[in-house]
């Protein structure tokens, strides 16, 4: 849920979907409010692909047992019976699943991509070496400035890995986001907007 508050303060969003999947992020999974996880499972040979190529894995039903634990605890509306019929599409990418049900989601705004700003270069972006990860602070300020961006909001984690510099270069301002309290499901807070 944090990542989506700081989705929506943001007036673009860059999509970097040619970074590193990982396993076990919050790519493919969402947090209910029981505590349990609704997880979208993923073919295990994309793990470290670059998100744009992460493939759905289609077994256990899955699709159709998550249909049935989002009207069991948000019950039938307007946007839980969109986001339903969105997820039982054959979406074969996770990104494609993924983008769709952040329409639902998100108000409207601009959204770019890594992709389409940095001309199909995957960079490494889980590593434990500061040096390995430092392209990413670069080309991240460079498309921040081609969409015509004056600050960049990051989140906790990119004080670990972030050069500021290719940014303050640039006249680019970073901030960190960060968040406190509690972390509900997205579709509850979406729910408690509308």
């Amino acid at each position: 849920m944090s990542v989506i508050n700081k989705l929506r303060s943001a007036d673009t969003v860059l999509f970097l979907d040619e970074v590193q999947y990982s396993h076990g992020g919050f790519t493919n999974r969402n947090r209910m409010p029981d505590g349990s996880w609704l997880t979208v499972p993923v073919c295990r040979d994309t793990d470290m692909a670059p998100l744009n190529r992460v493939r759905i894995s289609e077994h256990d039903d899955w699709r159709r047992n998550h249909v049935k634990t989002l009207y069991q605890h948000y019950g039938h509306n307007g946007l839980v019976e969109a986001v339903c019929a969105e997820i039982m599409r054959p979406y074969r990418l996770l990104i494609g699943l993924n983008l769709a049900l952040l329409r639902f989601v998100l108000d409207p705004r601009v959204w770019q991509f890594q992709s389409h700003l940095d001309g199909g270069r995957a960079e490494v972006a889980v590593s434990e070496d500061r040096t390995e990860l430092a392209p990413i602070s670069e080309r991240l300020a460079m498309m921040v400035a081609e969409v015509g961006g004056d600050v960049y909001l990051s989140g906790p984690s990119g004080r670990n890995y972030l050069d500021e510099i290719p940014f303050l270069d640039r006249g680019i301002e970073v901030r960190y986001w960060s968040h406190t309290g509690p972390n509900p499901c997205v579709l509850e807070t979406s729910l408690d907007r509308r």
